[in-house]
């Protein structure tokens, strides 16, 4: 044992050999200093966090649910922190590998920065982490900089790397400018005036980015929806031409078609197809469906989503508002990009991947892919049954902490549907993304056998018009 502590024993300065006196050691650099968010099951509080959250929590989490899932709690905290951050847009992009890496990261890192601070009743004012950054020494930056001159002198920067490190780095394609993009948009959009083709009837949803209305093709006569996004409000112009080029590549049956697209004094008209039916929502809130109408409703919304899927495409907001029907038994799937959510409350657009539809998988902040869609296919079906999807009557942190800690929802008419819908309703809404069915595997499922006509469904859009006093065709 002496032996063992003679070799970790500190030197004197004098026994230090004078020619290493003057080696200088950088100091580590983007070190970050973690929060950890702790449960304490003697205090029933959690460490790491402001008070003012706790506050918050406790008013909508109950102590006992708490010390059960607090790691549940902390996903819902994590979630509500980062909508509330996003500005809120009605434009939503298509779903890739990078962009939902990014949206989990900016979860995880949501709450940084600003731990400690009061909130006030403010949740944006927030955090659970802050990170710090240690600057190197300052006589080590001087070495560097003179060492980097001397090799600038000798070699040119790409040797200069290479001599550095073996590691190659990935050379990524330079941002567009504002006036790249226009360009490039300009490309893509008719060149004709959009109000020399369209006449507008009227106006039908508006947003921050800009507003939707009913218009007339005057050439052909039919009816369009049109969406107006100013782009001066638009922060992420590249990902909207983005958009563009993936929605003109999109068309099916059971998808609400991107039909054309035109540039007006910085405006984009985003010219969609009009269903007179109205949404899902309509129906499914003052009317009751029977099996077969929800299979036939399911069916056709698979179709849209199995080809959203086969072509890399994930919807990643899949409920009955974004399913629009037409009366003439048409049935399609909408808001996979530029089309504009035109009804539906507040409550149900509190964040991206609106909560009660949501998987558990992205509330926990689980690398997703397209079986999210599923899951919220068979919280849509839930809804066809209810009235209403789980946990709506919940507020939005309450609602993901329950999706967080209970997984697949509980379904009080249970008992009265048949078995072959609740083996359809257990193969959506399985928590293991693994034994969940994918798209291709529920389109074969026997529940589907029971579907109708859709055109039956034309009595109960005409009657849930009839008592919201929301037909489109008045409109027209």
């Amino acid at each position: 044992m002496k032996k063992f502590a003679e070799l970790f024993k500190i030197k004197k300065k004098a026994d230090v050999d004078m020619g290493q006196e003057n080696m200088n050691i950088s100091g580590p650099t983007e070190v970050q200093h973690d929060v950890h968010v702790t449960y304490d099951a003697h205090t029933q509080s959690f460490s790491g966090i402001p008070d003012s959250w706790k506050g918050y929590i406790d008013k909508f989490i109950s102590k006992a649910e708490i010390e059960r899932d607090p790691d549940a709690v902390v996903s819902a905290v994590k979630w509500m922190q980062h909508s509330m951050r996003m500005k809120k847009e009605d434009i939503k992009f298509t779903p890739t590998d990078r962009t939902i890496k990014e949206e989990s990261d900016a979860i995880d890192h949501a709450l940084d920065n600003n731990s400690g601070k009061s909130c006030s009743g403010n949740l944006e004012e927030v955090s659970l982490s802050n990170k710090t950054s240690t600057s190197a020494d300052e006589s080590s930056t001087e070495s560097s900089v003179k060492d980097k001159k001397t090799l600038n002198d000798e070699v040119d920067n790409k040797q200069a790397i290479d001599a550095i490190s073996p590691v190659q780095v990935r050379k990524k394609p330079a941002k567009l400018s504002d006036e790249e993009v226009l360009e490039k948009l300009r490309l893509l959009c008719s060149p004709d005036h959009p109000d020399s083709i369209f006449e507008k009837i009227s106006e039908i949803g508006s947003g921050a980015s800009g507003t939707v209305f009913i218009a007339r093709n005057r050439r052909l006569g039919n009816k369009v929806a049109i969406k107006d996004i100013d782009l001066d409000k638009q922060p992420k112009k590249e990902l909207i031409l983005t958009e563009i080029k993936v929605m003109r590549e999109l068309r099916h049956e059971n998808l609400v078609n991107f039909l054309d697209v035109y540039l007006l004094d910085n405006h984009l008209w985003v010219i969609m197809e009009l269903l007179d039916g109205g949404p899902l929502t309509d129906v499914v809130t003052e009317t009751i469906m029977k099996e077969p109408q929800i299979a036939a409703v399911c069916n056709q919304t698979l179709q849209g989503i199995n080809y959203l899927h086969q072509n890399g495409v994930i919807h990643r907001d899949i409920k009955s508002d974004n399913v629009l029907l037409g009366k003439d038994g048409s049935i399609k799937v909408t808001d996979f990009g530029f089309c504009a959510n035109i009804q539906g409350d507040e409550k149900r657009q509190t964040m991206v991947g609106t909560p009660y539809w949501m998987a558990p998988e992205v509330v926990n902040r689980k690398h997703y892919g397209k079986k999210v869609d599923i899951w919220s296919l068979g919280i849509m079906a839930i809804e066809m049954i209810e009235g209403e999807p789980p946990y709506l009557k919940e507020t939005p942190l309450r609602a993901l902490y329950l999706i967080a800690s209970n997984g697949k929802p509980s379904v009080p008419s249970w008992d009265k549907l048949s078995p072959e819908f609740q083996d359809f309703l257990n193969r959506c809404l399985e928590v293991d993304t693994e034994k969940r069915a994918s798209s291709e595997e529920l389109l074969s499922h026997r529940f589907l056998n029971k579907a109708v006509s859709t055109t039956t469904l034309k009595p109960l859009i005409e009657a849930a018009q009839k008592i919201l006093d929301k037909r489109i065709s008045h409109a027209m």
